[in-house]
């Protein structure tokens, strides 16, 4: 193994009680019921305007204009790294790993997060969605971050919380590990049938 790719969004940063949050307050200041936990758990496979549209069936724009305006007050004090995040890879880069991030959070929101998270400097290689690049398990952005990191697919690994991210890594023909401290459906997850499962992120280095 000489390189092992992150998702993003409950893998490496603990973005659910800042989007549980935000779902509260777009349905307080938009006069609707509020979603959930269970029904946002559910649906939390969707792409993110879908996510929202499925919760809030109004117009669009107002709902991700008022989550948005929402997410800039609070993810600079509600959005976080997960426990040992940060030090698992530091450990992983001194270890001689190369890192990726492959994500389908857009860029506009997952680079903010990433500068505010001060690991960015680890990675060797970020991809957040972009259009025209399709969402997971399409392989064909996780194909392009193992070809940038110069590895073989077959020495490489992508590690995320959903059943979706398992899948990506089959069909890209990489090793998969699933990061069960983040995820909202477990279940799904395990029966993708992931290469690696871990409880806590710090336990990745004692399969490696």
């Amino acid at each position: 193994m000489k390189a092992i790719i992150f998702d993003w969004d409950l893998t490496l940063w603990n973005s659910w009680d800042l989007h549980l949050r935000l779902l509260r307050r777009t349905a307080d200041a938009l006069g609707l019921p509020r979603p959930g936990q269970d029904a946002v758990a559910r649906e939390f496979h969707r792409p993110f305007f879908q996510h929202l549209g499925w919760f809030f069936k109004m117009d669009q724009k107002r709902v991700v204009d008022t989550y948005m305006s929402f997410y800039q007050e609070d993810v600079t004090w509600a959005g976080h790294l997960y426990p040992k995040a940060a030090d698992t890879l530091v450990a992983l880069k001194d270890r001689g790993y190369l890192l990726g991030l492959f994500s389908d959070k857009r860029r506009s929101f997952g680079q903010q997060e990433l500068d505010q998270s001060g690991i960015g400097e680890m990675l060797d290689y970020v991809m957040f969605l972009e259009d025209g690049r399709p969402y997971k398990p399409d392989p064909a952005g996780l194909i392009q971050v193992v070809s940038a990191l110069g590895v073989p697919a077959e020495e490489a690994m992508y590690v995320g919380d959903a059943s979706q991210d398992v899948e990506c890594a089959q069909r890209a023909g990489l090793a998969s590990g699933a990061a069960l401290w983040g995820s909202v459906d477990r279940d799904e997850l395990l029966r993708r049938q992931p290469s690696y499962r871990w409880e806590r992120m710090d336990r990745i280095l004692d399969s490696l």
